[in-house]
């Protein structure tokens, strides 16, 4: 056996000895993931009572911000968006603009730059929901909208894979599996006093089947954010459209 050959042996049997042993999403981990990622609101600290005296106080439409994505787990986000969304990411978020301007909510829709929302230290929770409120005051938001981002990855191979051991399989067999499920909770709130004006979850999956040399779990990833976020777009429409005007 060449040098060559040992070398791919060696990269792919562990593959192999896993063939067809998809674990599946882990869901309960993941909406745990997504309540201890929550925001810390300032109105938290208020007693119940307080909190229901609370009243919207903005005038439809309004000018809504868009916060940066806060992930439950940054394991497949890719380094260079923690603090922000994809292109692609941004261009969904944007397409809900002219929905929500034709049910009279919003008159703009704006993303906020993450240049403008404060960095915040491990040890304070609060600060997260303080720096995005300031970043959308600066840019004279009337509403904030902060979406949660958890995503799970279920990487497998099928007996396929076996051809791997082929060098040429490595680049055209499809033995690779990859499916990356992606949830996105948000809140919309007044920016001005925490009021809750709308709460929507979106879902999206996608599964990949590739060759080796292509089986890439960022690539499912991010398909899967893209399609959450058409997913929680449409319900966010479909609920921030029943808003009124006091």
């Amino acid at each position: 056996m060449t040098r060559r050959r040992r070398a791919a042996f060696v990269i792919v049997l562990p593959g192999l000895l896993l063939t067809g042993c998809a674990k599946g999403f882990n869901r309960g981990q993941m909406d745990s993931a997504l309540r201890a990622s929550s925001p810390r609101y300032t109105s938290s600290g208020l007693s119940v009572e307080e909190i229901e005296k609370l009243q919207p106080q903005v005038k439809l439409p309004i000018r809504l911000a868009v916060a940066p994505p806060v992930f439950a787990d940054r394991r497949w986000s890719r380094s260079d968006q923690l603090d922000s969304w994809s292109p692609g990411e941004s261009s969904e978020i944007e397409s809900w603009e002219q929905r929500l301007r034709s049910a009279g909510v919003v008159r703009e829709v704006v993303l906020l730059p993450p240049l403008l929302v404060e960095a915040c230290k491990s040890d304070d929770p609060g600060c997260v929901t303080r720096a995005r409120r300031a970043a959308a005051a600066r840019l004279q938001a009337d509403a904030l909208l902060v979406l949660n981002v958890a995503t799970d990855v279920d990487e497998y191979v099928n007996p396929a894979s076996i051809l791997d051991l082929t060098l040429v399989g490595l680049w055209v067999i499809p033995g690779h599996h990859v499916d990356a499920l992606t949830i996105i909770e948000g809140a919309m709130i007044d920016n001005r006093n925490e009021y809750l004006y709308v709460l929507a979850r979106g879902e999206g999956e996608e599964r990949m089947l590739r060759p080796f040399a292509y089986a890439r779990a960022e690539h499912a990833v991010q398909r899967s954010r893209r399609q959450a976020l058409a997913s929680f777009g449409d319900a966010f429409v479909r609920e921030a459209s029943q808003l009124k005007t006091p």
